[in-house]
């Protein structure tokens, strides 16, 4: 065992803990680490914003299941680590968020670019540590990258006075080794009575959370589904968790991102088997008319989650694919067949039920623009979204086969998400990668075509322009009878995202046509660069929604 110092042993752990890729920003409070960064075999992205490599990183791991690390200075550029954090926190990301921070000394004195990001990202994180004993640098990253990943995962930032990063401890990388944890195995006289549950429903429904991508398990839950022939609604945060076209599929329910096929089949059923879900309010609506009558089973490997919004009829702690591996085995003994109202009918319902998407007018109707996306790209593409009327179209009515093609902004719903997320999912994969977003959202982190535009990632952007904050236009129109400073005419005017793609080394076109959408699409994808497509939006469309999922008010152009 020999010295080195705390900021090599940082990246000798990240590299036995497997990272292979880092997103940041270097600076003077961080320096030390990137030192040694820049000797390893780890390959660090510079961004341009601080929040954005957060968002990269979380984008990563959403499309490969692989973790990366996030890296900033201190002061500001901590502080603008915090929305990041709270985007892959909510949606049960794994990422360690490292900051750089002023010498101990400096700590609560007010010294210049000294925060204490450590409580001011507690909340909104799984952990955080700031260090300040150099001795306690290995424990602490060992115990932060479990933490991240065990159970329910999450964010966890590290704090690292310069000092400290500084200094020299004894270390041999040869004994490290990444903390176990345990895997919690359902309880199996619950999975019987699941079973029996399930047995004894009339219209049993299964609910296919997030929770089971992240546990990989998508294939033996559709399995499940099949072996017990109860239709499948996917959550939001679930979209490509089973093909379009399955015989079950049953689309999402929800008052936002739902579709009236899923809203009908949740209605009509009596029984609910959600697996790693979270029933949150975009998802349930009004909870009385989300329960009324009908009982659920929750699964989830976060016992906190279970009895949070309200009490399970029967409740399982357990990994989304050790639980479903347990039911299946038990489903298969039983040899029971749901007889759902819906069942049979769910293709026929699938194709009687959709939202129309194939207008032809001009100004384009919104709707439109994702038909032709769905044509276009089909399983050939990663896509990203944020926030706004733009991501609930996106969720109602892209057409998604398979899991982590689907990267959305789900509990956060944050603006500027989609480009460094597209970023980050592109790097992991290699895959084409389309930012779906709002005219408005576009602004947010623009500036992170540059990054692709350098590392010759050619993220698609795909601007609805509608020339308003839609979403907040139509809760003012409905819920308010006003409308104050939501119009942004200028976005189809004034304001050139053309040339503003061009200015950061990027194809850009805009697009007033419908039929002209995909030729756009291949011109974009065959200029080899990252590019802006610009669509121009009929600017007073609503999106389908409501309050509760028997209420959700359709609208046709």
């Amino acid at each position: 065992m020999g010295t080195m110092k705390v900021s090599e042993v940082i990246v000798k752990i990240l590299e036995a803990e497997g990272i292979k890729a880092a997103f940041g920003i270097p600076g003077a409070g961080i320096n030390g680490i990137y030192k040694y960064l820049g000797e390893s075999n780890i390959e660090h992205y510079c961004n341009r914003h601080e929040e954005a490599s957060v968002h990269a990183a979380g984008g990563y791991f959403r499309a490969s299941g692989e973790m990366a690390v996030a890296l900033c200075t201190s002061g500001p550029g901590a502080t603008n680590f915090v929305t990041g954090v709270y985007t892959c926190n909510i949606d049960s990301i794994p990422v360690v968020a490292i900051t750089g921070q002023a010498v101990t000394a400096q700590l609560g004195k007010d010294a210049f670019q000294c925060v204490d990001i450590a409580q001011i990202c507690e909340p909104v994180t799984k952990k955080t540590y700031c260090i300040t004993d150099p001795e306690a640098v290995v424990e602490t990253f060992a115990e932060a990258f479990r933490i991240a990943r065990e159970g329910k995962p999450g964010a966890v930032v590290i704090d690292l006075p310069l000092d400290v990063q500084n200094s020299d401890i004894e270390f041999d990388p040869t004994t490290y080794k990444s903390l176990s944890y345990e895997v919690p195995s359902p309880d199996q006289d619950k999975i019987e009575q699941a079973i029996t549950m399930i047995r004894n429903a009339k219209n049993p429904l299964l609910l296919m959370g997030g929770g089971v991508i992240l546990a990989d398990a998508t294939e033996k839950c559709v399995q499940l589904a099949e072996t017990l022939n109860m239709p499948v609604i996917t959550t939001y945060m679930a979209k490509g968790g089973i093909p379009e076209d399955h015989k079950l599929n049953a689309g999402h329910c929800g008052i936002q991102v739902g579709q009236p096929i899923g809203n009908k089949v949740f209605l009509d059923s009596d029984l609910v088997l959600g697996i790693g879900c979270r029933f949150t309010d975009r998802h349930t609506g009004a909870i009385d008319v989300y329960r009324r009558d009908r009982k659920f089973i929750h699964i989830n490997i976060e016992p906190g989650e279970i009895g949070k919004i309200f009490e399970p009829e029967l409740g399982i702690v357990a990994d989304a694919a050790l639980a479903i591996d347990a039911l299946l085995v038990e489903a298969q003994k039983c040899n029971y067949k749901s007889n759902h109202v819906d069942v049979e009918a769910l293709p026929q319902l699938r194709s009687e039920m959709a939202r129309k998407t194939n207008y032809s007018q001009q100004p384009i109707i919104p709707h439109r623009v994702f038909e032709e996306l769905n044509k276009y790209f089909g399983d050939n593409a990663i896509f990203t979204t944020g926030c706004g009327i733009t991501q609930i179209w996106s969720g109602q009515l892209q057409q998604i086969n398979q899991p982590r093609l689907y990267l959305a902004s789900g509990g956060a719903g944050t603006l500027g998400y989609d480009i460094p997320a597209a970023f980050g999912a592109a790097v992991a994969t290699g895959k084409q990668a389309v930012a779906v977003m709002g005219d408005f959202g576009f602004t947010f982190h623009a500036q992170e075509l540059a990054v692709c535009a350098k590392n010759k990632i050619p993220v698609i952007v795909v601007v609805v322009n509608n020339a308003y904050l839609g979403l907040i236009r139509q809760n003012q129109k409905y819920a308010y009878g006003y409308e104050c400073d939501v119009a942004m005419e200028e976005n189809q005017g004034m304001m050139d995202y053309v040339k503003v793609a061009e200015g950061f080394a990027c194809y850009g076109e805009r697009v007033f046509d419908p039929e002209e959408i995909p030729a756009a699409l291949k011109r974009a994808q065959e200029s080899g660069k990252p590019a802006v497509i610009d669509i121009i939006c009929d600017q007073n469309v609503d999106c389908s929604m409501g309050t509760a999922l028997d209420n959700c008010r359709e609208f046709v152009y």
